[in-house]
């Protein structure tokens, strides 16, 4: 791990990792990208019972991934991923917050007179309307399903959902459609032992996309990382809406944090960062009923 460390807010950074701090500390704000080529895997969830939202996202990219969830409890989540930036996102969680339907979400931000780069555009979203489930989703199709690259490698882009149980399972730049299919399965399986909060299955709908093989670019010759980058965010259904400012930032250890937020990334070719992820989830979870 890198010993580069820089303070935001409450929060310490240290080598790409994210930890609460009990004290402020005064520091230069970073300058954020407006634009982000965040190709990646990730879910989006709702609990109808309880309005509880989540967004887990994972990705082969250097920086944090916080920016791709948007959440609104008790009326919706939202990941706006590939090649997108703060107004497109932002433009989702306005029609979240409205309480629009995932249809109405997806047809607002896909209209062309609005975006003229749909090209590069993908999201997953899911909402409660009148206390009934809708999931929607956007893949251009330019790159949906299994396709070539400029270079000739085959990757997967595309959207699965199942609003019976509220969640949407969406990725672009992936080993094959199991990257997708595999979350959602792992998000639908009742764990014996109890392990069925929404954070539960977020946390293992993630690593199913990465035991299915993640993101491609992180894989190469004997290594398969799979990710450099991986987050879970999640609100319950009293808070108030939550999306980061900025593209590349994470709010983890601040007061403007979501009820469970963290956050780890690392570089490509080194060490998964969901194992990292995963520790920090278990202790959280240690804190929780």
């Amino acid at each position: 791990m890198s010993g580069r460390v820089y303070r935001r807010g409450r929060a310490l950074i240290v080598g790409g990792l994210a930890w609460s701090m009990g004290a402020a500390c005064a520091a230069p704000e970073p300058e954020y990208p407006r634009e982000l080529d965040m190709t990646t895997w990730s879910i989006a969830a709702i609990d109808p019972e309880t309005g509880d939202v989540g967004v887990a996202v994972s990705s082969c990219v250097e920086t944090f991934g916080d920016g791709v969830a948007a959440l609104v409890p008790g009326k919706g989540a939202a990941a706006t991923q590939a090649g997108f930036d703060i107004d497109n996102r932002n433009r989702v969680f306005e029609a979240l917050k409205e309480g629009l339907t995932a249809e109405e979400v997806v047809q607002r931000v896909t209209d062309p007179a609005w975006d003229d780069e749909l090209e590069r555009r993908q999201y997953g979203v899911v909402t409660l309307n009148d206390g009934v489930v809708h999931v929607a989703g956007y893949t251009t199709p330019l790159r949906q399903g299994m396709r070539p690259d400029d270079d000739g490698n085959m990757r997967f882009a595309g959207v699965m959902a199942d609003a019976s149980r509220g969640v949407t399972s969406q990725g672009n730049t992936l080993a094959s459609s199991e990257v997708v299919q595999r979350p959602l399965d792992a998000f639908r399986w009742e764990d014996p032992a109890g392990f069925n909060t929404l954070a539960d299955r977020l946390m293992r709908a993630l690593e199913a996309g990465s035991h299915a093989g993640g993101d491609v670019r992180c894989n190469q010759g004997s290594i398969r990382q799979t990710t450099s980058m991986a987050a879970i965010l999640v609100a319950r259904g009293g808070d108030e809406p939550y999306a980061t400012e900025n593209i590349g930032q994470t709010d983890v250890g601040t007061d403007a944090a979501p009820w469970l937020a963290l956050s780890v990334h690392t570089t490509r070719l080194a060490e998964n960062p969901l194992l990292e992820l995963r520790q920090q989830f278990d202790a959280w979870r240690r804190t929780v009923e």
